[in-house]
């Protein structure tokens, strides 16, 4: 038997080996002191000095203009075009939503930015970006849902007025969070005003997407793998691609530090205690959304374990917090798509080893190709946590959805395709990737367009000097020797 087993335990060390070597060169950046890095970044000039306090002025008015425009905008529409949720329906939404809507609005608002905040100068942008973003995206998300609902075959909508309760306020964070999915590649090399562009268009596409595949083909998602996951990832990577400098990959700023791990670690807990209510939130029946708790916390489980299995064994025997703080959450990423159909507890567990797992390698393995070869760095490995995990939980719908529609007694007849409902799986992947590349593509190139009006300079990368007010002990971090 031993001679037998040589060729798989070289393998196996060779395996290591490769990713350790690969990645020599990050582990020995990461461990250089503040000064050592300050050293390396260029010296802005008077010239770029004056330009940059120009330019970040025209910045800031042509923010203020649009954010305001927008805001009255908003003012108007829900004057004239909403109400509240008739007497009736109200007890019953805060009864069964409001709960889950709290829920889920602590994983946006509070676990999306905290977790953002591992750049270890980027603190004030990560939290306080992901609370202008959500916050406005949350009422435009409103306009555009009762919009395309209308479009469903509800033209009566556009001539009354349209009551809001809890459901819309729960689905207004489930855009944001797709919104704050896309953030996350672009994080450290944008500015405000781009950002804020971003977050007025990607809505639009959320919501178009969610027409086709909900509205017209009655996909079944019921924790928004397609909508917000893989919309979310693959839009923000398109965008990515034309703003990412070839400078931002190895920038000295784009490292951690161990505060700002710390804080990284508080969102991953939130989001990952809380990221059952999230997959069940919108679950028609009890039995449905117990079937989304359990299969999600199981999911989690088992990406929880894997994830710092596999994170010791490609780290040189210790962990690394990026795989912890991300691939931990894979597991409740891969069950967004089928967590409330009767796929058995074991298929929820293994799903969830197989999405750590595959999220772990492609923090190790993946993302640096990206950025080196395909000119997209993903500042935090949007693809890795939210892409790759919601096309594996893309594939386990179509073939759950394949078994379950041979028994009818077993079949939800909510959906209605029956054996067909498999091909409806697929092509929401296609239609899903489609819109979500196309429309980043656009997005991408407005603004890039918008970067010449304020470029950021490469030493202001990852760096919260040139948007936030500091404190005093700021910039004893950058002091020179």
């Amino acid at each position: 038997q031993l001679p037998k087993s040589k060729p798989f335990f070289f393998f196996f060390f060779f395996f290591v080996t490769l990713f350790n070597t690969a990645h020599m060169d990050l582990r020995k950046v990461s461990s250089l002191t503040h000064i050592e890095l300050e050293r390396d970044l260029p010296e802005k000039t008077e010239e770029e000095e004056a330009k940059g306090r120009t330019y970040s002025w025209i910045e800031t008015l042509l923010f203020t203009i649009l954010l305001l425009l927008s805001e009255v905008f908003i003012v108007v529409i829900y004057s004239i075009w909403f109400d509240y949720t008739p007497v009736e329906e109200a007890l019953y939404e805060f009864d069964h939503l409001y709960y889950l809507f709290r829920d889920v609005a602590i994983m946006i608002f509070f676990g999306f930015g905290y977790l953002m905040t591992f750049p270890r100068r980027y603190g004030y942008t990560s939290i306080g970006m992901t609370f202008l973003i959500a916050a406005f995206v949350v009422q435009w998300s409103i306009i555009l849902e009762v919009f395309f609902t209308a479009l469903d075959d509800n033209f009566e909508l556009f001539g009354e007025r349209v009551p809001i309760g809890i459901h819309h306020l729960l689905d207004g964070c489930f855009c944001a969070g797709a919104v704050l999915i896309s953030f996350g590649a672009i994080l450290g090399k944008v500015t405000p005003l781009q950002l804020m562009v971003m977050a007025i268009i990607e809505p639009f596409f959320f919501w178009l997407n969610f027409f086709i595949c909900d509205f017209k083909l009655h996909t079944v998602d019921i924790g928004g793998g397609f909508y917000i996951h893989m919309f979310g990832a693959y839009f923000g990577l398109a965008v990515c691609f034309f703003l990412t400098d070839n400078k931002a990959s190895s920038h000295p700023d784009s490292i951690s530090c161990y505060t700002s791990d710390l804080f990284a670690f508080a969102g991953t807990l939130f989001l990952w205690l809380l990221w059952p209510s999230f997959n069940a939130a919108i679950a028609p029946t009890g039995i449905e959304r117990v079937r989304a708790v359990v299969n999600t916390v199981i999911s989690l489980c088992g990406a929880t374990v894997i994830t710092f299995v596999l994170s010791r064994l490609v780290s040189g025997t210790k962990f690394d917090p990026v795989h912890i703080q991300n691939a931990t959450l894979a597991g409740g990423v891969v069950m967004g798509i089928a967590a409330h159909l009767e796929i058995y507890v074991g298929t929820a567990l293994a799903m969830g080893m197989l999405a750590g797992a595959i999220s772990t390698l492609g923090y190790k393995i993946l993302t640096p190709l990206l950025s080196k070869f395909c000119h997209i760095h993903d500042t935090c490995g949007v693809h890795n946590l939210h892409g790759m995990p919601g096309v594996l939980g893309a594939l386990l719908s179509l073939f759950a959805t394949l078994i379950i529609s041979q028994a009818e007694d077993n079949y939800i007849p909510a959906y209605e395709h029956g054996r067909y409902q498999p091909l409806i799986q697929l092509a929401a992947i296609g239609i899903t990737l489609g819109i979500a590349l196309v429309a980043g593509i656009g997005t991408g190139i407005i603004l890039l367009i918008l970067s010449f009006l304020r470029r950021i300079h490469h030493r202001d990368f990852f760096n919260d000097r040139e948007t936030w007010e500091l404190p005093c002990d700021y910039e004893q971090f950058a002091a020179k020797p």
